[in-house]
């Protein structure tokens, strides 16, 4: 049975059972994993401060009316859509209008969008105010709402514009997750299979043994898939908060390839889960072609995926997909730098592997 690697302790919850307390370090982020926890988060923050609720047209109906109060509500559209500087003016002109000041606090309430701009919003809003993150889909809670990373896409590529900008609290009720979409809850369960394969391969192992109890939802294996994947993400972003001594780059498994995938598709058919997934097995081949995997270990990352119905390859010629690798930021002078999976330990940045061998691999996978 996997068991948690001690980076990380569980602070005794203020209310409640079921609820798992995280923080680490310095960094500013308390995350909140359980049941119920949307009418509640006074009861942890102990703030009555109503906030601004920035959410989509599905998170908002859903889930706006279980919180305690609000001071205004911003609803986005739906998908990458939703995730761009037109949009994020939008929310400005509805802070304003709401006399949100900078005492004010905006509430993300939904995915990775949803996060990723009223993040921003917040971090850009009179020179930064107050974060709540309320994620809703798997993707946001073991990933995305956490580590302070927020902005919108350009045309030009993903991520493009953006800011560091923690959340105070992270709030991940699992029971959100009952209503999601297949489709979309096996993009959260692309980034646990980063986390297995990047950080520790016996959170690897437990994925591959609770497959079947994952895949229905059970609320106790959702509320330990979450909060480990927390935890993971919580002890590396603790070690590199902005991104300087790489350390942080390791979360950045599957996504080099994975984002230019979105971005030549237009952020529509591919989503991000799907993305990394296919980029993941890209860079477990590359591994293997290095000496870090063995062929056992590639089979292995296949096997999982295509359990929780995920790529296992990439769909794009490489000549589609180079303009947007070029423009990655892990790119410098030509070259890229690439997080590549290692046997049994956790995944490592490497800069000395050519272009031309990314190039080889990759069209392997196709």
């Amino acid at each position: 049975m996997y068991a948690p690697s001690g980076q990380m302790t569980a602070a005794k919850p203020p209310v409640g059972e079921n609820e798992i307390v995280l923080r680490t370090g310095e960094f500013p982020t308390t995350v909140v994993v359980g049941k119920g926890l949307l009418f509640r988060i006074s009861d942890f923050t102990g703030k009555t401060e109503a906030p601004f609720v920035v959410a989509d047209e599905i998170t908002g109906p859903l889930f706006a009316d279980f919180l305690e109060q609000r001071k205004g509500l911003f609803t986005l559209p739906r998908g990458e859509e939703g995730k761009s500087l037109p949009r994020v003016s939008a929310i400005y002109s509805a802070l304003a209008k709401s006399q949100v000041d900078r005492s004010g606090i905006i509430l993300a309430l939904g995915g990775g969008v949803v996060g990723d701009a009223a993040g921003f919003a917040a971090a850009t809003w009179m020179r930064g105010i107050r974060l709540l993150q309320c994620p809703t889909t798997l993707l946001a809670q073991v990933d995305s709402a956490i580590g302070g990373k927020t902005g919108v896409n350009l045309p030009e590529g993903k991520n493009l514009v953006g800011a560091f900008h923690p959340a105070e609290w992270v709030f991940s009720d699992v029971e959100c997750l009952r209503s999601q979409e297949e489709e979309d809850f096996r993009q959260g369960l692309a980034e646990a299979v980063k986390y297995g394969i990047g950080e520790n391969w016996n959170f690897l192992s437990w994925l591959e043994e609770n497959a079947g109890p994952i895949l229905r939802r059970e609320c106790c294996v959702l509320l330990r898939l979450v909060s480990e994947c927390s935890r993971m993400k919580l002890a590396v972003v603790s070690e590199d908060e902005r991104e300087q001594s790489g350390s942080r780059a390791r979360l950045n498994l599957g996504h080099t390839v994975g984002h230019a995938l979105e971005a030549v598709s237009g952020y529509k058919r591919w989503k991000h889960g799907d993305a990394v997934a296919a980029g993941m097995m890209v860079a477990a081949r590359l591994a293997a072609r290095l000496g870090e995997l063995g062929e056992e270990e590639c089979l292995r990352i296949g096997r999982i995926l295509s359990r929780f119905s995920l790529p296992t390859g990439p769909d794009r010629p490489w000549e589609d997909i180079l303009p947007f690798l070029a423009r990655d930021k892990k790119f410098t002078g030509g070259v890229p730098s690439l997080v590549i999976p290692r046997k049994n330990t956790s995944c490592t940045l490497r800069s000395d592997i050519p272009l031309p061998l990314l190039r080889e691999t990759y069209e392997e996978s196709l």
